[in-house]
């Protein structure tokens, strides 16, 4: 009587039609594969009740540089609405590989003001303290009623910050609003400094043609200005993606 032979004359049949010998090579790829660290999001209470965030890469290595990222709308009066921009932009951050900061502002307390100058002057003292950021670069950026700010704020911490200030960035801004304030924004103070600015020729808030005249005025005090105009962006963050990408490559050109 003839005895069968038991054994397979194949690897072991897997579920999914994956047999033994395939799996084992499929597991010892995922060994190799490394696993990205999600960027690390902090929030830093202070002592005027507002919350900011700070947002780490996953990757954090060596001087970072730090970006202050001032939100628009004021009229939220929302004190920790800094803290929530750092979690919603965190990704950004994390994939363009800066540290960033996002500090609050509301209407008591506005980006033009000296109680928020010292809000951000504070934060900057605080995140300094972080081994991947210390002294290494600073860019004051924002949008809208933020990117006033950053204009604004940028000449006036401009002599503090000496040549840790590389640059400021704006989205879909003009600083004539700053005349509300009884303040005005004077392009000399940003002479000699990178300033990248996009507006939409669609933004509901501030027609790109009177940008062009604050931009033609920061030519004049030679500022050294990249601008972006962009004829069918809008006003809001959600038409700017592409950009933002852009900005994360900007970054690293700055000495």
């Amino acid at each position: 009587m003839a005895i069968r032979n038991l054994a397979p004359s194949s690897p072991h049949p897997l579920p999914g039609g994956c047999d033994l010998k395939n799996a084992i090579g499929l597991l010892s790829l995922l060994g190799t594969l490394t696993v990205h660290a999600a960027p690390k999001v902090k929030e830093l209470p202070l002592p005027d009740g507002s919350t900011a965030g700070l947002v780490l890469p996953g990757k954090a290595k060596g001087k970072l540089p730090l970006v202050i990222w001032l939100h628009g709308g004021l009229g939220a009066n929302d004190p920790a609405k800094g803290a929530k921009a750092a979690r919603n932009m965190a990704a950004w951050a994390d994939s363009s590989g800066f540290a960033l900061l996002c500090p609050s502002a509301w209407p008591a307390s506005p980006w033009f003001s000296p109680s928020a100058q010292a809000r951000v002057e504070a934060l900057i003292t605080q995140a300094s303290l972080d081994k991947n950021i210390g002294k290494g670069a600073i860019v004051l950026a924002g949008t809208s009623d933020g990117g006033t700010g950053a204009l604004w704020l940028a000449g006036q911490m401009r002599p503090g910050l000496g040549n840790r200030l590389r640059a400021v960035a704006v989205w879909s801004c003009n600083p004539s609003v700053l005349a509300n304030y009884g303040l005005a924004f004077e392009p000399r103070a940003l002479s000699g400094l990178p300033l990248r600015w996009a507006q939409g020729g669609r933004d509901r808030l501030f027609a790109l043609q009177d940008v062009r005249q604050w931009w033609n005025q920061c030519l004049a005090a030679r500022v050294k200005l990249q601008s972006h105009p962009v004829e069918n962006a809008g006003h809001d963050m959600a038409d700017w993606q592409a950009d933002q990408s852009a900005f994360g490559a900007w970054i690293k050109t700055l000495k």
